[in-house]
């Protein structure tokens, strides 16, 4: 008899804790309906704006194409023997790399734009290097000379990228180096055809560099622009 009882009495003290739990867990699904229904959700990060990233597209892209302007003047002076119009080139060509550099400072800070200045003039000087072994010996050229210049254009387009994949996640390592690597491509194309006095492949070279320019300029613009929307609205 009393074994009974102590079982009806556990099986009763059962039901009633099931019943409590079942409670309880009502209970949190009715708060957690009420609080979603009060507290708003976090609101994502908008969108940059198109029209502020096309400024921005714009504004890098007039630096950038300066840049292969001012070394495409530069070789060609040179080629021509014209020392005042090469030296004027070599002096824009520097001050647009410096500019290049710096057209980061606003958004990464002062220390990276000066960090990028550094890294893009090593590349106009590189270009340059490269243009002086190109017109060694008489405008034949120097074969090891191209060489020590072409590993110094690589060893820059690498050390460009990694500063700038570190600085921007949105700007891969890899997709970097190669845009650079292209781009350092067209420069030795170019230059090697001014040595050899062929105008026809100087100028068929402009277009492809030109929209080149522009897709690298571009990308760096998309990829401040993702990373930074709130400073595009």
């Amino acid at each position: 008899m009393s074994l009974a009882r102590n079982a009806e009495s556990h099986t009763q003290r059962g039901v009633s804790t099931v019943r409590i739990l079942r409670f309880m867990l009502n209970s949190l699904v009715v708060i957690s309906l009420v609080v979603a229904s009060v507290v708003p959700p976090a609101r994502s990060q908008a969108a940059p704006n198109p029209a502020k990233v096309a400024e921005l597209k714009l504004a890098l892209r007039d630096l950038y194409i300066n840049h292969i302007f001012w070394v495409r003047d530069l070789v060609m002076a040179t080629r021509l023997g014209d020392k005042a119009a090469a030296g004027e080139a070599d002096e824009y060509g520097l001050k647009n790399a410096t500019a290049v550099g710096q057209s980061i400072a606003p958004i990464y800070g002062q220390a990276a734009g000066e960090k990028f200045a550094m890294l893009f003039t090593g590349h106009y000087a590189a270009v340059k290097g490269y243009m002086t072994a190109a017109f060694a010996n008489n405008f034949k050229g120097s074969a090891a000379q191209k060489k020590a210049a072409v590993d110094r254009l690589l060893k820059n387009a690498n050390d460009i990228a990694m500063f700038v994949s570190a600085a921007n996640p949105n700007l891969p390592k890899d997709a970097v180096y190669g845009l650079l690597l292209t781009h350092g491509q067209q420069h030795i194309m170019m230059i090697d055809a001014v040595a050899k006095n062929d105008w026809a492949a100087e100028a068929d070279s402009w277009d492809p560099m030109v929209k080149h320019i522009y897709t690298l300029s571009d990308a760096l613009a998309e990829g401040i622009a993702k990373q930074f929307p709130g400073k595009f609205q």
